[in-house]
């Protein structure tokens, strides 16, 4: 195992069981091994197990609540990433490490800023070690302000899709769909062959929520066909 999967393996022990002290711990012995003893000591004192660091000092925002025994404390369970961070693995696993450990906690994901065709996005997304507890995917359409208009009073917007029907096609395929069970569509002028490829999907029996219909164009009995898979209850 390199390094990174290393740190890796650390946080998703010590985010799978965030009021366990001992997984924190044993990852600051590994950090101080590896020479950041700074991180390792806060890791430790706010933990309990000792004394304040010399570079922690009054202006340090531990009293407002913003850490947890050493990580970045999120305000949510939710995390925005960019499409195009997908493209490089190797970067994005290193940020999420030595840059965000904190989106190790994350629940829900929202990719936005591109636009995913292929399953290319999806075989790195569901890989990334620091995301295996995501189960609501967020792909809805993004709200984009026109540059004509920036210097009038109103602003008007227009929808640009994040993800394609071959997008969708290829989604509906893929494994990690298993873990997912909320998942927001909307707002990408999907068609009937989008609607069928959920429907026809092996891979979507865990799902609770499907937010589809907004900002698509599903004609005749597609539609019908998402409810009577997936149930009234869900679709929406």
């Amino acid at each position: 195992m390199d390094l990174l999967s290393q740190h890796e393996a650390f946080l998703r022990a010590i985010f799978d069981a965030p009021e366990d002290d001992t997984p924190r711990l044993v990852y600051a012995d590994f950090l101080q091994e590896q020479g950041r003893e700074p991180i390792a000591a806060l890791i430790r004192w706010q933990c309990g197990r000792g004394e304040r660091p010399d570079w922690w000092t009054r202006d340090s925002p531990d009293g407002n609540g913003m850490y947890d025994r050493g990580f970045h404390r999120m305000m949510c369970d939710c995390v925005g990433l960019p499409i195009d961070r997908l493209r490089d693995v190797a970067s994005l696993r290193y940020g999420l490490v030595h840059h965000a450990p904190e989106h190790f906690s994350a629940t829900q994901l929202r990719l936005m800023g591109g636009r995913i065709t292929s399953a290319e996005p999806f075989d790195v997304l569901f890989s990334l070690v620091a995301f295996a507890r995501v189960a609501d995917l967020n792909l809805s359409g993004e709200e984009v302000p026109d540059e004509s208009d920036r210097e009038g009073a109103f602003t008007i917007f227009h929808l640009e899709p994040v993800i394609t029907t071959s997008g969708v096609t290829a989604l509906a395929q893929h494994r990690g769909l298993r873990r997912i069970t909320a998942l927001n569509l909307t707002n990408n002028d999907l068609d009937n062959d989008a609607a069928r490829a959920l429907v026809n999907s092996p891979y979507l029996d865990n799902l609770k929520r499907l937010q589809l219909l907004e900002g698509n164009r599903f004609r005749g009995r597609v539609w019908q066909q998402v409810i009577e898979r997936f149930g009234e209850d869900v679709v929406g």
